[in-house]
C-alpha cells in the first residue's frame, strides 16, 4: 500500500520491493534462474556503492574532523598527492574500523562476563521444507537466494529464542554471533554463549553435547538425521583424495578415538565415543 508520509525510499528498500512476493502476481525477476543470482549480486553492489558515495560526499556531516590527527599522520607518511582520503565510519558494515570495534566489544564482554561456554554453528539446509514448498516449478534452492536467506534467518532467530529466552541451557549472561556465507552460497552462523552457570564438569558436558550416533531403537528419526547430516568423511585411508586431506592427514582431526568417558584436557573436552 502507498504511504503518503513516505516521500523517499532508500535504494535497498527499492531493491527489496522489486523481489517481493505477491499472491497471484508473476514476478519475472524471481523466475530468472542464474540471471536472478547475478541480479542479486549487482543489486548489492549498487546499494554498497550508493552508501560509499554518501560517505564520500558527506564527510563533514559524519564528523570526520575528529580524525584530523589520523589525516595529518597519513599526510606525513606520503610525499605525493594520491587523492583525497575518505574515512569510513565505524558504522559501515565490513569496514576495518567496524570489524575492530566489534572485536573489542566481544573482548569487553569476555572481560566482564567470563569466557564463552558454548560455541554453536548453525548451517543452512537447502532441503528444508520451508524452502522447498515455496520454490516455483522447476526451481532449485540455488535459484532463490532471497528465499534461502529469509528462511535461514527465521530459523536462526528461533534457535536463539530457545537458547536465550527459553533458557534450554540455563540463563545466558551474554552472547555474540556472526553470519557468513559458504563457498557454495549457503549461509551459516557461528554463535558464542556465556552462561550464568559454567559448563565445567564432565556430567554437564554430557548433558549438552553428544558425539555418539543415536541408537535406532531409541530415536530412529534422530539417528537418521545424524547419519545424513553430521557424519564426516569418508577420509583417511578409505578416501585419501577427500577435500579435508592434506599430506595424508585429515585437517579436521578425523577419525576420532573411542572414549568410554568424556575428558577435559587443556581446556578442550574429548567427548565420549563408545
Amino acid at each position: 500500500s502507498y504511504n503518503e508520509s513516505m516521500q523517499k525510499i532508500s535504494m535497498l528498500q527499492y531493491k527489496v520491493a522489486q523481489i517481493s512476493i505477491h499472491s497471484n502476481k508473476f514476478n519475472p525477476i524471481l523466475s530468472g534462474g542464474k540471471l536472478f543470482q547475478q541480479w542479486v549480486v549487482d543489486s548489492y553492489l549498487q546499494v554498497e556503492a550508493n552508501n560509499l558515495n554518501y560517505i564520500k560526499t558527506n564527510q563533514k556531516k559524519l564528523r570526520v574532523e575528529q580524525y584530523k590527527g589520523l589525516i595529518d599522520y597519513l599526510n606525513i607518511q606520503t610525499t605525493e598527492v594520491v587523492g583525497r582520503p575518505v574515512i569510513l565510519p565505524s558504522t559501515f558494515q565490513g569496514s576495518p574500523r567496524n570489524m575492530r570495534e566489534r572485536y573489542h566489544d566481544a573482548m569487553s564482554m569476555v572481560t566482564k562476563f567470563g569466557k564463552p561456554d558454548l560455541f554453536i554453528t548453525m548451517t543452512c539446509n537447502p532441503n528444508w521444507k520451508e524452502i522447498r514448498d515455496q520454490l516455483l516449478p522447476g526451481q532449485q534452492p540455488c535459484d532463490r537466494p532471497d528465499l534461502v536467506a529469509r528462511v535461514f534467518k527465521l530459523k536462526l532467530e528461533a534457535l536463539r529464542t530457545d537458547i536465550i529466552k527459553n533458557k534450554i541451557f540455563g540463563n545466558v549472561k551474554a552472547h555474540v554471533y556472526t553470519i557468513e556465507f559458504q563457498k557454495r552460497g549457503l549461509p551459516h552462523a557461528h554463535m558464542l554463549f556465556i552462561l550464568e552457570h559454567k559448563v565445567d564438569t564432565v556430567e554437564m558436558i554430557d548433558k549438552i553435547v553428544s558425539a555418539e550416533i543415536p541408537k535406532t531403537n531409541e530415536d530412529e528419526r534422530l539417528h537418521n538425521l545424524v547419519m545424513k547430516h553430521m557424519i564426516h568423511g569418508p577420509c583417511g585411508s578409505a578416501n585419501p583424495n577427500a577435500p579435508c586431506m592434506e599430506n595424508g592427514i585429515c585437517t579436521k582431526g578425523f577419525s576420532k578415538e573411542f572414549n568410554t568417558h568424556t575428558k577435559i584436557t587443556e581446556g578442550y573436552p574429548v567427548y565420549r565415543r563408545r
